[in-house]
């Protein structure tokens, strides 16, 4: 693939500094389809390869990173070729076996989207994409049976859940295959904007800039996943909502924006009711127009499912029809099941957990998209 250059954005410690940003530093998405063919295998690779070092670990061997190099470059050409399809992949082929191996590579993928559409250089990405998928290596210390407890945890149970950012810094220090920046954001990546976060109660931009980013995603993620030890659940739409509240309270403002542009109003796998009185599935973002996005079509107006899914691009079909075709409203998760092979089939894929919920109005939807 082609490679940008290799100039970093400064990411400045001032308390007035905000990340700086370079919209358009990488092209336009193309080719959805073919890009969703080959993130099916990258994904898996990735998955595995996370499973093993998450294993190896468990059991008592050296931490040893190196053998994540590959696969998540991989990934992270994945991504910056289409961000979409690595987004699909994460949503329709949650980790059936563990959560945390699985959160931490969705935290991954989530984490170099939002710094792809920021502009980060790729060598950013990397570090941002390491220490999501090491994020929770710390968890390795404590026993299974609390990891898969099933059921509320009591409150010193929460805390050692919680509490895994030294445990995880030993390791890391302990491994020569991690880099000091990468280490850097996995400590702080569970400080908050308001000084309310563990370890060390950072506050503002004494939180390194990456590890802002990291831990804002790294929460998204944990909110719209269902989790062993608990059955409640955010839709995106109602942790959009809840983001979007936080700006410059646990998350800064910047970031909580940009990440907005970087998955859409309407994030990709988001059930969604049209004016028409179908149902369809959001498929992928057009950054032109992010109310209008590309879906597939599952329901038709009479409410019966659809034999063979249809994808419809929204915008080019507004831009070539007298009747305007709009979102009426996010449905919620469970409203029905879907085939996932006739989404993948359709160019798309979806799990259909935590997907928008129709019972919260999106107030983040007031920032204007630029």
């Amino acid at each position: 693939m082609e490679h940008f250059d290799t100039v970093e954005l400064e990411l400045g410690t001032a308390p007035s500094t905000a990340i700086p940003t370079r919209p358009g530093y990488y092209p336009e998405p193309q080719g959805f389809r073919g890009e969703l063919k080959r993130a099916q295998g990258i994904y898996r690779a990735l998955c595995r390869a996370t499973d093993q070092v998450y294993a190896d670990v468990r059991v008592g061997r050296a931490l040893s990173a190196t053998s994540l190099d590959k696969p998540m470059e991989r990934m992270i050409d994945s991504i910056i070729r289409h961000p979409d399809a690595m987004v699909w992949m994460c949503r329709l082929h949650p980790h059936p076996d563990n959560y945390w191996v699985g959160h931490a590579v969705r935290t991954a993928a989530l984490a170099a989207v939002l710094g792809r559409s920021m502009g980060l250089a790729e060598a950013q990405l990397r570090r941002l994409a390491m220490g999501g998928l090491l994020c929770q290596i710390g968890k390795t210390k404590l026993p299974m049976k609390l990891l898969e407890k099933s059921g509320p945890l009591q409150a010193d149970e929460l805390d050692r859940i919680r509490n895994h950012v030294q445990p995880a810094s030993e390791l890391l220090r302990a491994a020569d295959s991690v880099k000091d920046e990468v280490i850097e954001i996995i400590e702080n990546h569970q400080e908050r904007f308001n000084g309310t976060g563990i370890p060390g109660a950072r506050q503002g931009d004494q939180i390194p800039a990456l590890a802002r980013l990291l831990g804002m995603v790294e929460w998204f993620d944990s909110m719209i996943s269902i989790k062993p030890y608990t059955d409640r659940v955010l839709t995106p739409c109602e942790a959009m909502d809840y983001l979007y509240q936080q700006r410059d309270v646990l998350f800064p403002t910047q970031l909580v924006e940009e990440f907005v542009r970087a998955v859409g109003v309407y994030p990709n796998g988001t059930l969604v009711e049209l004016n028409t009185g179908e149902v369809a599935v959001v498929q992928a973002q057009n950054s032109a127009n992010r109310t209008q996005p590309r879906i597939v079509l599952v329901r038709d107006h009479d409410g019966k499912d659809l034999p063979r899914y249809r994808p419809i691009n929204m915008m080019e079909f507004n831009r070539n029809s007298d009747v305007a075709l709009t979102i009426r409203r996010a449905l919620p998760a469970d409203e029905f099941q879907m085939d996932a092979a006739q989404l993948i089939k359709a160019g798309s894929g979806s799990s259909l957990s935590g997907l928008f919920s129709s019972r919260v109005a999106p107030r983040f939807l007031q920032f204007q998209m630029q």
